[in-house]
């Protein structure tokens, strides 16, 4: 007797609605990028064509909103929504990041989708790219925000002509100068570290893709590992390796089924490293 697939492990427990209302304008589901615990990214496309801002199409992000072992999840959900908003609200007008597009329901957005490819699809990126990338993060970096996700390739994507965007600030930190002391200084602290560690990510990358294009100053930079991210490594590799035999198992017993998994029919190299042929 099959066992019934373990949706828990999924945001959605069902398929994203295939037509929704966002911004004024209708649009119908293409395809589903991604689908974790914590949201499915799809894409959509406008029913009636470009509007006049030229958004031919939309990445919409559902947030999590089925229970986690009988616990209440839509809270979460909500609150990454919003926080996003803010973050994509802090960094409107530059190139490389985005356009918001609207909020959908409690724990759903849509931004400008970019035409572009993730960087862990490509062997080596065009030359001067990561020059570009580092110009790009330092204008986030001064909009007072720590980007904090620049160690996954997939959420650095190169555009046709080259140039680098950056997706996905689920867990971006930004300063917040209305708070009050001591808040404002803790997390102004914090966002300086993060700011640190995504130099540090895009030189690391650079370094093993392009490792010609190098300087001095940037080798040292890929190597500058600070006491608390070698702690980090240390706490969470083992809960890595759990998690991806954790979900090998799920996998290779049927369990592990997306309730999207018909709409994902594109690589995805996050997966291979737990999904069982």
């Amino acid at each position: 007797m099959s066992r019934k697939p373990n949706t828990q492990l999924f945001a959605l427990a069902h398929q994203p609605p295939a037509e929704l209302s966002v911004a004024l304008r209708k649009w119908r589901l293409v395809k589903v990028f991604k689908h974790d615990f914590f949201a499915a990214t799809c894409l959509y496309e406008p029913v009636d064509g470009a509007g006049a801002d030229g958004v031919f199409a939309a990445v919409v992000k559902f947030g999590r909103t089925q229970p986690f072992m009988g616990l209440p999840m839509q809270w979460y959900g909500r609150l990454v929504a919003s926080h996003e908003r803010a973050i994509y609200e802090r960094l409107a007008g530059i190139r490389g990041v985005p356009r918001w597009i609207g909020r959908l329901g409690q724990t759903g957005y849509a931004i400008e989708y970019i035409c572009a490819v993730p960087l862990d699809h490509l062997s080596s990126p065009p030359a001067g790219f990561f020059d570009s990338l580092r110009k790009l993060m330092d204008e986030i970096h001064a909009r007072g925000v720590g980007y904090c996700d620049a160690n996954k390739k997939s959420n650095i994507l190169v555009s046709r002509d080259g140039l680098p965007h950056l997706v996905d600030y689920q867990i971006s930190l930004m300063t917040r100068p209305m708070w009050p002391w001591p808040l404002r200084s803790i997390i102004t602290a914090a966002v300086r570290r993060v700011q640190q560690k995504d130099i540090y990510h895009i030189y690391k990358h650079k370094r093993r893709l392009c490792p010609g294009e190098m300087r001095p100053d940037e080798i040292e930079l890929s190597y500058n590992r600070s006491w608390l991210h070698r702690l980090h490594r240390r706490v969470t590799k083992p809960y890595r390796a759990f998690r991806r035999w954790f979900l090998a198992r799920q996998h290779g017993s049927g369990r592990l089924v997306s309730p999207t998994q018909d709409l994902e029919s594109h690589h995805q190299p996050e997966k291979e490293t737990w999904r069982t042929r």
